[in-house]
């Protein structure tokens, strides 16, 4: 108990030893029992009681600034936050050299945003802690958070005094004076710097991005200059420098100057797709084959110079895919796969791939490949229950999709996706009021999803059900998103299964000129409606073409046998 006692009164003095030979009379000894009493109460939570001790100690001791402190703290932890600043200026009052009540002050003045009040307190403890360089920070913070900017800016003067030049107080410095639209010094703070550190290039680097920031390239370009005097190999400079003299350049001529740099091995291959990144985000925008080709010699290079970088592979597959060229695109996601196989991003593009490439098997061994590598990755069970699906694998499918919907947590998207799946494998199932429900609970997180409207009547028209509303459905789809072959092509089934051949014709005939032609459940069912409308020679041949396409349907072999319709 002693101990306890004696490591209490160092932190907080409880009582003055003013006794000669620093003894301490019965009443004393009482007080510091109710005072650990007190602490002990606090610790447990029992903050009603320690109130009510604290209060007992300063009756007896009115001026004990160990008890006020203690007070205070067990008043911030009740939510009483005005008692607890009363308590906590005591305890200042009657302990002013005593720096941990007065950051607890300031702490409670920051908890009510008296931000100005919380300043004044830390003044003065860094008149106590002179040396503590973190004070100064938490003093000019609250000075700035009370838009006293120049005071801010006087507390970093005297850190500097006491500590020289450094760079985190000159970054804050800077940014202060950005914020006041005072250019000129927040230049000449970046400037300081690089005086007391001209062999850092970072910190030049750091001032021509300033004057790019704020528009004055010509002084930019001044700076990058005098890196590249400097440091003539110094990679950021040579791609900023890159834009030519001073004159606007054209995207595509920007491109072939970065060629050069795109050349250098010992630059690093992060730089150079750093200045890629946004053609390639353009070329996603605008579909821009011009620009994409420009880019793509650019990522070629990357592959020659950085062979064994599965960045270079993954930049030029996504300029391929966004071209339109997605075969190509997968053969560079799978270079990058076997370089680096951790990145989720290239095995979701490569699904996306085969997915939109209608490669179901593929998809189907890929995404379980996807699920083993990332069994946290909800899109890989989307994928490879719809290539479940497609390949009739019903029961797995259903079990991929169940579990892409239980891991899909925020994200809506891929719950409304894996809804209508679910929705589809059902109605395969002939589960139709489970379909029903999934469809539903799709629509009810976008009413408006062209795929989930469409989804939704071609399963309605494949069991000829509610075929009015089907029709209502695939005709919103195909307004939301125009000229899609799927689209286009379940409208055209609709219309097919209310027995209006004629118009079933038109659109499927939309769905082949748009992109439907390969597909065989297009052109299966395109010939099913030439068949009803008494073209059977034409009818067979796209029954053959369908067959020829890889169709997985049953009676398909059977038409073109018997040269006769099964439904």
């Amino acid at each position: 108990m002693l101990k306890i006692l004696l490591v209490l009164a160092g932190c907080f003095p409880l009582v003055a030893l003013s006794q000669v030979g620093g003894q301490v009379n019965e009443e004393e000894v009482n007080i510091q029992k109710v005072f650990i009493d007190a602490n002990r109460e606090r610790l447990l939570g029992n903050y009603d009681n320690a109130i009510a001790l604290l209060k007992e100690i300063l009756k007896k001791d009115p001026k004990n600034a160990a008890a006020a402190f203690e007070l205070a703290r067990a008043y911030e932890a009740t939510e009483e936050d005005e008692k607890a600043i009363k308590s906590a200026k005591n305890s200042v009052d009657w302990d002013p050299q005593n720096t941990w009540y007065l950051k607890f002050l300031a702490d409670l003045y920051q908890k009510l945003n008296r931000n100005e009040e919380a300043a004044e307190i830390y003044e003065r403890i860094v008149r106590l802690e002179p040396n503590d360089e973190f004070n100064y920070f938490r003093w000019a913070y609250f000075l700035v958070r009370a838009d006293e900017i120049n005071d801010a800016l006087k507390a970093y003067d005297l850190l500097e005094k006491r500590i020289g030049v450094n760079e985190e107080v000159i970054r804050r410095k800077h940014s202060l004076y950005l914020g006041t639209g005072d250019n000129k010094k927040a230049a000449r703070e970046l400037e300081r710097l690089i005086e007391a550190f001209p062999n850092d290039m970072e910190y030049r680097h750091l001032l021509a991005g300033f004057y790019q920031q704020i528009g004055e390239e010509d002084k930019a370009r001044e700076v990058y200059q005098e890196i590249l005097q400097l440091d003539p190999d110094n990679a950021k400079a040579q791609l900023a420098m890159a834009g030519g003299s001073g004159q606007p350049k054209g995207e595509l001529q920007f491109l072939e100057s970065l060629k050069p740099v795109f050349r250098q091995e010992g630059v690093d291959i992060d730089l150079k797709i750093g200045q890629l990144m946004p053609f390639i985000q353009r070329v996603a925008d605008t579909g821009n084959q011009q620009l994409a080709s420009a880019a793509l010699e650019l990522s070629t290079i990357l592959e020659q110079v950085h062979p064994t970088e599965a960045k270079a592979y993954s930049a030029s597959g996504d300029l391929l895919y966004y071209s339109g060229k997605k075969q190509e695109a997968l053969e560079k996601y799978q270079k990058a796969l076997e370089l680096d196989d951790t990145v989720f991003l290239l095995w979701e593009q490569a699904m996306h791939i085969y997915k939109e490439e209608k490669q179901y098997q593929k998809l189907y061994e890929f995404s379980e490949r996807a699920m083993d590598y990332f069994p946290n990755q909800a899109i890989a069970y989307f994928m490879h229950g719809l290539a479940a699906h497609e390949l009739d694998r019903q029961q797995e499918a259903l079990s991929s999709l169940q579990q892409a919907l239980l891991m899909a947590g925020n994200n809506g998207f891929l719950k409304m996706q894996a809804q209508s799946g679910l929705g589809l494998v059902y109605n395969s199932l002939k589960q139709y009021d489970k379909s029903n429900q999934s469809f539903e609970a799709a629509l009810s997180l976008n009413a408006k999803s062209p795929e989930v409207l469409s989804q939704y009547a071609y399963a309605l028209a494949e069991r000829g059900e509610r075929l009015e509303k089907a029709r209502e459905m695939a005709a919103l789809a195909n307004d939301i998103l125009p000229k899609q072959p799927e689209y286009l092509f379940a409208y055209g089934w609709v219309l097919y299964r209310m027995e209006d051949y004629k118009k079933a014709r038109e659109w499927m005939e939309k769905a082949l000129l748009n992109g439907g032609e390969e597909d065989p459940d297009i052109l299966e069912h395109y010939g099913d409606v030439l068949f009803q409308l008494n073209e059977a020679e034409q009818a067979i041949e796209y029954w053959k073409k369908a067959l020829r396409q890889g169709s997985s349907s049953e009676l398909l072999e059977k038409k073109i046998a018997d040269k006769k319709l099964y439904e």
